[in-house]
């Protein structure tokens, strides 16, 4: 029998916005002053896996609510991600919910190719001054494991964006993730590798954000299905 697929709860965004928000056992691992880039990482309190969680923060130079268009724009983001096979949507649960599938081709040569499928959930504060998407994988009928690509695992990955309090026009990014990219990579390696993988999340981003908005003017201009005026789950209780 095919699972049901339920809104993501307040406490589902209340938990995710504490962890990103957290400041009690995290280790910095990185850091760049000069590109306001500082990553953490936390070993796993989880018995389900070893993975540990690795937290970014980062300040980028457009605005907070261009940066959630960015983030969700799948069409966009064929043009600026390098690494991406495929993605799609699977399933619309509802207005803020949905399982998609994203595939990504491996660097390495002899690694397969990683991909996922996910539930996929976001939020705008009533003010717009804080936006989150958050994700967990999932188990869906129309989303088979395909040949050539190892089928990775997200126990939660996503994004806290808030306006930069000290410059006007920017933002402040918070990128969290605890995933396991399974097949034979060993998880000190996953660890590892996530940590120096997450900046390069942030360069990409400080490039292709600025120009996004010429770029939709040009593109459906008018398709942002991810704005929605429709109330969420929980406020229609």
């Amino acid at each position: 029998m095919e699972p049901t697929y339920e809104p993501a709860t307040k406490e589902s965004f209340d938990k995710f916005r504490q962890a990103c928000d957290s400041e009690e056992d995290w280790t910095t691992v990185y850091e760049d002053k000069k590109k306001n880039i500082i990553v953490w990482s936390q070993a796993s309190k989880s018995a389900d896996t070893n993975i540990n969680l690795v937290k970014m923060r980062a300040c980028l130079n457009f605005p907070a609510s261009v940066l959630y268009d960015v983030i969700h724009d799948a069409d966009y983001r064929k043009e600026w991600d390098d690494n991406m096979d495929e993605g799609y949507c699977i399933q619309q649960i509802d207005p803020y919910n949905d399982v998609g599938y994203y595939s990504a081709k491996s660097p390495f040569v002899m690694i397969s190719g990683r991909d996922f499928c996910n539930q996929r959930s976001w939020w705008v504060s009533p003010d717009s001054s804080e936006y989150i998407i958050h994700n967990h994988s999932v188990i869906h009928q129309g989303c088979p494991e395909k040949k050539g690509y190892v089928r990775a695992w997200s126990y939660m990955t996503g994004y806290l964006i808030r306006h930069n309090p000290e410059q006007a026009g920017t933002c402040i990014m918070t990128y969290l993730t605890q995933s396991d990219m399974r097949g034979w990579i060993p998880e000190w390696a996953i660890n590892k590798g996530t940590c120096k993988l997450a900046p390069n999340l942030v360069d990409k981003l400080a490039r292709v954000g600025p120009v996004y908005e010429g770029w939709k003017a040009k593109h459906n201009p008018e398709v942002k299905p991810w704005l929605s005026t429709e109330k969420y789950v929980w406020e229609k209780q």
